[in-house]
This record gives structure tokens, C-alpha cells and sequence, in this order.
């Protein structure tokens, strides 16, 4: 695992905010409190931030801090992809892929299911209409006797 950036970049909150739709006043606000005057040039005059205000910065911009220091991973053997700052070839999207190809399979098996419950309802309808024709067609010979 290696990360692009070992100290935070100015530019790269610029990115974030963009991404978040957050300006840098309201971000201000957040991580260091209304009184704040810092500007987006905090992090270029002091790079070396403290792990909490790191985990503040992630809170407020909804990623991860893997986010902000660009972690790439170059221990495997297919190239790293990057699309809209999403990392492609990382463990969380790995995770993530096994999570909804469970959640698809369990979804298809409760597809299966509705079905067989449909098939099963279709086939009582067509019971109880036989039943019914079969009753006004006793009702039918009783009235001709009559």
C-alpha cells in the first residue's frame, strides 16, 4: 500500500469540497469552529496535521482519509483505476463487490420464491374456478329436474 500524498494538499481539499458541494468557509467552520479565519492555505503553510483533525477532515467531506492522502495500491498485478476518485482496485471495493453479489444471489433466490407463490396462486385460481363451474353446473341439472 502506498499513498500519493503524505501530507495534505490544498489542491486535494479543493477536490474534495468540489466532490462534497461544500465551500471552504462552512468546511472551515466545521473542523476548527465558527471563530476560524484559516484559510485553504493552512494546509500548505502546515502539512503535518494531527491524526483527529485528519478524521474531522473525512467526517465533514464524507470519505475516507485514504480519500484525502490518494492511497494507491500497487501490490497487485492489474494496473490501479481511478474513475471520479473512486479507487477500483481497492480491498473496500472488493468488499464491497462479494457484498452485492450476495445481496444479488439472495435477491434472486426471493425472485425464485415470489414466483413459485405466484405459480402456486395461479394454480389455486384455476382450482377454485373449476370447482365453481362445477357447482353451477350441479345448481344447473337440479334446476332442469325441478
Amino acid at each position: 500500500m502506498k499513498y500519493e500524498n503524505n501530507t495534505i494538499k490544498s489542491a486535494r481539499v479543493k477536490e474534495l469540497l468540489t466532490r462534497a458541494g461544500i465551500t471552504f468557509k462552512d468546511f472551515s467552520k466545521s473542523l476548527w469552529g465558527p471563530n476560524s479565519h484559516n484559510g485553504i492555505t493552512y494546509f500548505d503553510a502546515r502539512p503535518d496535521v494531527k491524526v483527529s483533525t485528519l478524521v474531522r477532515m473525512a467526517d465533514i467531506l464524507g470519505c475516507s482519509i485514504e480519500d484525502i492522502l490518494i492511497r494507491s495500491d500497487n501490490n497487485s498485478d492489474s494496473p490501479t483505476v481511478n474513475g471520479h476518485h473512486n479507487v477500483i482496485n481497492s480491498n473496500y471495493v472488493n468488499t464491497d463487490v462479494t457484498t452485492l453479489r450476495a445481496e444479488v444471489k439472495a435477491l434472486k433466490m426471493v425472485i425464485e420464491e415470489k414466483n413459485q407463490r405466484i405459480d402456486d396462486l395461479k394454480k389455486a385460481n384455476s382450482d377454485l374456478g373449476k370447482r365453481l363451474d362445477m357447482v353451477l353446473q350441479l345448481g344447473q341439472n337440479k334446476d332442469n329436474r325441478e
